[in-house]
């Protein structure tokens, strides 16, 4: 179980479905936290489109933050996660580019029902495998910044980039690196100015497809805009 007190860095979004209502949770690494609440009009068919735009505007909202999976949840044999995801598939295939969805079976509408997922494991599982599909996503994003030199290697190069007419698209550091910077106030701060003009900020765990080639990188990279 998470440490009291402490939160640790993004994981993942949990979305627990049912009949009236989407329960959004924030996932960290020592954490979970109750984000919002999204009810649904069950009397007016229609307004399902606007219930499921509203959950899909607060991804978007969060990605920056660094959350590389969107977990899923409903009642086994409940049909709100597929017609949830059969949403994103038709209108929101942008997503697919950003993060991995994963469906997780079970209740997650109260915090003793995600207590119960923690516990019994299911949740460490399903975010796993959404941060490993993730990572290769971001294995990806590195190679082809790589190959164009999109890319910074340094805090100092990021600091002076966030004062220029670049613009970091996506920050990716090492669960080591980031640990050993918690006090450096230079990385602290350009990360959080990153944040605020719209860049993503990932923390990549050991066992993540992504972090061997950041290892060789010195545990960070920054994929620029030209």
């Amino acid at each position: 179980m998470p440490r009291r007190g402490r939160r640790g860095y993004p994981t993942a979004m949990l979305i627990g479905l049912d009949l009236r209502a989407a329960y959004f949770w924030t996932i960290y690494s020592e954490s979970a936290k109750f984000y919002k609440i999204f009810q649904r009009n069950i009397d007016d068919e229609k307004s399902i489109y606007r219930f499921h735009e509203e959950i899909v505007e607060t991804i978007r909202a969060l990605l920056h933050e660094g959350f590389t999976g969107i977990i899923v949840a409903s009642e086994d044999r409940m049909p709100y996660s597929k017609i949830f995801l059969d949403h994103i598939s038709k209108r929101h295939r942008w997503l697919d580019d950003r993060v991995t969805v994963k469906v997780l079976t079970g209740k997650a509408t109260t915090a003793s029902q995600v207590i119960q997922l923690i516990n019994a494991n299911q949740l460490q599982e399903s975010v796993a495998n959404a941060t490993e599909e993730t990572g290769v996503k971001l294995l990806e994003q590195l190679d082809k910044a790589l190959d164009k030199g999109n890319i910074l290697y340094t805090i100092d190069e990021l600091n002076y980039v966030v004062n220029s007419n670049k613009k970091p698209v996506t920050i990716m550091v090492t669960e080591e690196f980031n640990q050993r910077n918690q006090t450096n106030r230079r990385f602290q701060s350009a990360i959080q100015v990153s944040k605020n003009i719209g860049a993503t900020v990932v923390v990549i765990k050991t066992t993540n497809p992504a972090s061997p080639r950041l290892n060789q990188l010195g545990g960070f990279a920054c994929v620029i805009t030209q």
